[in-house]
């Protein structure tokens, strides 16, 4: 049970930091979006420290039905809180685009 915990703490730091280096990549390029993009750096970074604490956070025994089923809500959160994150980098994204087609 420890591997599956080590690799869903893998899965969190994937998932959110190609969260992070999107936004830094595109804060490269576009640093007039600096506001909106450190605030969603912020975000995911805090969003990293509140997924491996939860991990971790459990009182259910070792390899016990109670504890995959935590682990697979965990995932799945892990899943919804990257589109979300990355949604918003996709809007910042979108309205950049918008505004270099309509100049």
């Amino acid at each position: 049970m420890a591997q599956e915990r080590s690799e869903l703490k893998r899965a969190v730091h994937t998932m959110l930091n190609d969260v992070v280096e999107q936004c830094f990549r595109h804060l490269i390029h576009y640093p007039q979006h600096s506001d909106e993009l450190n605030k969603i750096i912020k975000d995911t970074s805090d969003e990293i420290n509140y997924q491996v604490l939860k991990i971790d956070a459990h009182s259910h025994a070792e390899g016990s039905d109670q504890l995959n089923h935590y682990y697979r809500d965990i995932n799945s959160d892990i899943h919804k809180k990257s589109l979300q994150l990355l949604g918003r980098l996709q809007n910042v994204q979108r309205n950049q685009n918008a505004n270099v087609s309509g100049e």
